[in-house]
C-alpha cells in the first residue's frame, strides 16, 4: 500500500470513529435527559417526622425549596391545619414565577406507634422513583415539653415526654433505618437543649436522646449511616414543639389568616443544611442563634412570607 493511500485511509477511519463517538455521546445525553425528565430535578428524599409543629413546617418548606422531596410526618395528613398549610404553600409556589423544584408529601406518622411507623416506611418506599434506593435523611422533629418543678409536676407529663422524646427517637431509628442503609444516609436528632428553670425532666429526656445518638452512631457506623444531633440551646424549649400560631395582618374581611412559624433563623437553617450535606458530618451541630430574628408566616389560603424581623433586613422571600 502506498504511503499516500495509507494516509487517506487513516484519515477516513479517524473521521468514522469521530462520527461514531459523537453519535454515542449524543445518545447518552439523550438517555440522561429522558431520565432527568422522568425523575425531575429533585435532589433526593428526606423525612421530617413531625410537621405538626412550626419547626417541622419550617424545615419542610426549607428543604422542598432546595429541591428535595420531603415526606412530612403528621398525625392527620389530610384535614389538619399543617396539612392544609403545606398544600396551600405547594400550590402557591407551583403557580409562582419561581416554582419549587422539590415537593412535599404529607404522611401519617406517630412516633409513639410502631404500627403507624411501619406503614409509613412501606408507603415511603412506594413513593420512591426507580433510581432511588432509599432516602437521604430522617430528621426527627417529634417530641413534647412540659415546664414545671418536679415536686409539683404531674408524673404523667414525665411519662409523655419520655415516651415521645426518647422512645420515639428509638422507634424512629428502627422503623426507617432500612431506608437509610442503601444510601448511607443520615439520622438527625434534636439533642441537648436549654437548661432553664422548670425543665428538669425535659432536660433528662434530651440528655437521654444524646446518649441514644451516641450508641446508635456506633451501631450504625458499619452501614455508613451517620447519626447527628442538633444542639438546640438558644432556641426556647417550647418553640421546638409549638404549633403554628395565628398571625393577623389586617382586620379587613376576606384577608387570609396567616400562621407564624417563628422558630429558627436563616443561619440556623443553614446549620441543619450542613448537617445534611457535609461529606464528613460532625457528631453535633449547634443551633445557638437568637430566636427573635427570623419569622416565617404560613398562609391559611393564599400566601407565604418569610422575613427577618430586624429593621435593617429585607424580606428573604415574599409571595
Amino acid at each position: 500500500m502506498e504511503v499516500q493511500t495509507a494516509l487517506v485511509l487513516t484519515i477516513q477511519l479517524i473521521a468514522l470513529f469521530s462520527i461514531a463517538g459523537a453519535l454515542l455521546l449524543y445518545l447518552l445525553c439523550k438517555v440522561r435527559g429522558t431520565r432527568d425528565d422522568a425523575i425531575g430535578t429533585q435532589k433526593g428524599s428526606i423525612l421530617i417526622t413531625c410537621a405538626d409543629t412550626a419547626l417541622g413546617l419550617q424545615i419542610c418548606t426549607f428543604f422542598a425549596s432546595k429541591g428535595h422531596r420531603v415526606f412530612a410526618g403528621m398525625k392527620d395528613p389530610v384535614e389538619s391545619l399543617p396539612a392544609k398549610l403545606l398544600r396551600g404553600w405547594m400550590k402557591m409556589r407551583e403557580n409562582s414565577d419561581t416554582p419549587v423544584s422539590g415537593s412535599v408529601v404529607p404522611m401519617k406518622i406517630d412516633v409513639t406507634r410502631e404500627d403507624v411507623l411501619r406503614e409509613a416506611a412501606e408507603s415511603m418506599g412506594a413513593h420512591l422513583n426507580a433510581g432511588e434506593r432509599g432516602i437521604l435523611a430522617v430528621i426527627n422533629t417529634a417530641g413534647s415539653v412540659y415546664r414545671g418543678r418536679i415536686d409539683s409536676q404531674d408524673s404523667l407529663q414525665w411519662e409523655n415526654m419520655f415516651k415521645n422524646n426518647v422512645m420515639g427517637c428509638l422507634r424512629t431509628a428502627r422503623a426507617f433505618i432500612g431506608l437509610l442503609r442503601p444510601t448511607r444516609g443520615r439520622l438527625i436528632l434534636l439533642g441537648s437543649g436549654n437548661d432553664d428553670d422548670g425543665l428538669t425532666v425535659f432536660m433528662a429526656t434530651r440528655n437521654a436522646v444524646q446518649g441514644c445518638a451516641d450508641a446508635l452512631r456506633k451501631e450504625l457506623r458499619p452501614y455508613g449511616v451517620n447519626v447527628v444531633t442538633l444542639d438546640s440551646r438558644g432556641v426556647p424549649a417550647e418553640s421546638l414543639f409549638k404549633a403554628p400560631v395565628p398571625y393577623t395582618i389586617s382586620d379587613e374581611e376576606g384577608v387570609p389568616t396567616q400562621y407564624s412559624a417563628d422558630v429558627l433563623t436563616s443561619s440556623a437553617l443553614g446549620v441543619i443544611e450542613r448537617a445534611l450535606y457535609d461529606s464528613r458530618p460532625s457528631e453535633t451541630y449547634c443551633l445557638s442563634v437568637p430566636n427573635s430574628k427570623f419569622q416565617m408566616k404560613l398562609p391559611c389560603r393564599s400566601s407565604l412570607k418569610i422575613s427577618a424581623s430586624r429593621t435593617d433586613s429585607k424580606p428573604i422571600q415574599s409571595v
